[in-house]
């Protein structure tokens, strides 16, 4: 099992106490902004003035996932609202996105005042890297839209009534100029709209009430007046942000051209009609040009991965700091992986050897549980050596160490320590196989050689005090060992109980001893070494984290734990959730 890669240390956490730390860390408003704006935007020439609001509650959650082993990609509901205050149907003045945003960051390592951490960069995210969906809101113009904008823009014309000589066409639009006279009896009484689609182009058909007044009719000599209608069609044209209709343009197709329909019978209305429609065109240009937003769901969608991208790509997140419990034992170095498929985060830290080039992602020892940390077999080593020379530094000489106690002497010459696996040895758990040589002084025998071996198991248990909690080492517990008394093997029928005390002074001296203090020292130096995770997580969360044991494997000790995360500050939806809400004064 690969516990630490090429790495001293390794904490695992699961993904649930990361999203847990998460969307705690996501309530701070100041760290982790949920509005952005006003921004100013302009479309097709049409200044908008945007707010974006990021969510992540009960309804509407924000999420994370482990995309690859250095990517988490984060998924943010958000709506946005766009403003625009001179929209031609008034109904389209504001907008109101809604989507979800799927954002990666890169898990990675920088220096920050002094301190190496570990953190989420969103360096180089553009447009391509950001997902949207679930994209509701993108409005649709239609008639309604159309009809809205033309109601709108008869408000605006400086003029209803247009003079050509003595004539004179009135132009209504229901009562919304009640000045006019005579007043509004055509049909239709307002101004109509249809959509129509012809050889593939789409227009828009405008029916217009009209009054028309002749004081005088050529030949006839007589007054013509009457109540009518302006017919006319103008090409809708469609952008990726507007749809808009140009009423200064005539038609090409000679088959949508205008005309003008009156309802007062005379033998000159026919004559009448076309004079009218010859006129009609300056009436339809005070329409002017019709732009209505109109975003393509294609184009809402490119417009905000391109926003999106623009305010993302320059930030990053510091989330961890690796601190120590021994001053002696500095961290540093930290590298995060990602096991995809296991859901754990792994930090290793203090490369012990290699470049970056040839870090590795560690195996999942996690084993369930929510906190998990590993001292590799490199580094427990180094310090099972350490101990051994402190302890006994005549061993591997040719003196060796005396051993003085109660129950006897002896001088130990070699001592070896390794770490095995589970169903090494024949030994189902994990255990530190020990093995070595010792002389034993028995008065009234030669001394004779003992070589030994045989496993010591560790224990350790968690203890909660007033300061937290503990990892407590415990006594480690030894196996069965065997026995090599060379010296002693040909008088072996005669001097049982010699050999027997032989055995008991092995066990008693050397290997409880030794063995059993090179394996508390070792367990203690390692449990010492590291808080697994900051106490306190960007000034949000405080996070307790408590060892519960020590397991040993070919590759080093693995230290299983518990993790409680608590929020520093009440948020609003912790006082939502408490009914204690501020309340306006009576």
């Amino acid at each position: 099992m690969n516990l630490t890669s090429n790495f001293d240390f390794c904490v695992e956490l699961g993904i649930d106490s990361v999203k847990e730390i998460f969307h705690l860390a996501f309530k701070s408003e100041h760290r982790y902004p949920h509005n952005v704006g006003p921004l100013t935007r302009t479309f097709s020439g049409r200044e908008f003035t945007i707010n974006v609001r990021v969510l992540d509650d009960e309804d509407k959650p924000a999420d994370l996932s482990f995309q690859d082993e250095k990517h988490i990609l984060f998924s943010f509901p958000f709506e946005l609202q766009a403003q625009t205050a001179d929209a031609p149907d008034p109904a389209l003045s504001e907008i109101l996105l809604e989507a979800q945003a799927d954002i990666p960051a890169l898990l990675t390592a920088w220096d920050e005042d002094g301190d190496e951490v570990l953190g989420l960069s969103f360096s180089g995210i553009t447009s391509a890297d950001v997902g949207i969906t679930g994209l509701s809101g993108v409005p649709s113009v239609g008639v309604e839209q159309f009809r809205n904008a033309v109601h709108s823009a008869y408000e605006t014309m400086p003029v209803h009534a247009f003079s050509s000589g003595a004539n004179t066409v009135t132009l209504y639009d229901g009562n919304r100029d009640v000045t006019l006279e005579p007043p509004n009896a055509a049909t239709p009484y307002d101004i109509e709209v249809a959509l129509e689609t012809i050889a593939a182009e789409q227009y828009l058909k405008v029916t217009a009430p009209i009054h028309v007044l002749i004081p005088v009719v050529p030949v006839l000599n007589s007054e013509y007046s009457s109540f009518g209608r302006l017919i006319f069609y103008r090409k809708v044209e469609q952008t990726d942000t507007s749809v808009s209709v140009d009423m200064t343009v005539d038609p090409a197709d000679a088959a949508l051209a205008t005309s003008v329909e009156l309802d007062t019978p005379d033998v000159a209305r026919p004559q009448i009609q076309t004079l009218i429609t010859a006129q009609a065109r300056g009436m339809i240009s005070a329409f002017g040009v019709i732009t209505e937003p109109a975003f393509t769901a294609a184009a809402a969608q490119q417009l905000l991965q391109d926003e999106i991208a623009a305010y993302i790509n320059t930030r990053r997140y510091p989330v961890y700091s690796p601190k120590s419990g021994d001053e002696d034992e500095p961290l540093g170095t930290p590298v995060g992986f990602l096991l995809v498929d296991d859901g754990i985060l792994a930090i290793l830290l203090n490369r012990r050897s290699g470049t970056a080039a040839d870090d590795t992602a560690p195996d999942n020892f996690l084993n369930g549980n929510e906190l998990a940390l590993a001292v590799g077999a490199a580094k427990v080593q180094e310090e099972i050596q350490a101990v051994i020379a402190d302890k006994f530094p005549g061993v591997g000489s040719e003196d060796g160490e005396l051993i003085e106690t109660p129950e006897g002497d002896a001088v130990l010459y070699e001592l070896n320590v390794s770490l095995a696996n589970p169903g090494e040895h024949e030994e189902s758990e994990g255990h530190l196989w020990i093995s070595g040589k010792t002389k034993v002084k028995i008065d009234c025998w030669w001394d004779p050689t003992v070589e030994f071996e045989g496993p010591v198991f560790m224990r350790a248990h968690r203890e909660d005090g007033e300061e937290g909690c503990e990892l407590i080492i415990d006594a480690p517990e030894v196996g069965d060992f065997d026995f090599d008394q060379s010296c002693c093997d040909v008088f072996l029928e005669i001097i049982i109980p010699i050999a027997g005390w032989i055995a008991l002074v092995v066990i008693e001296i050397t290997i409880d001893k030794v063995g059993g203090e090179v394996a508390e020292d070792i367990a203690n130096e390692q449990g010492a070494i590291i808080e697994p995770i900051p106490p306190v997580v960007n000034g949000i969360a405080e996070i307790t984290s408590c060892l519960t044991g020590i397991t040993v494997f070919r590759d080093g000790f693995v230290f299983p734990g518990e993790l409680y995360i608590r929020r520093l500050a009440r948020s609003a939806e912790d006082l939502r959730g408490m009914r204690r809400m501020p309340r306006p004064d009576p």
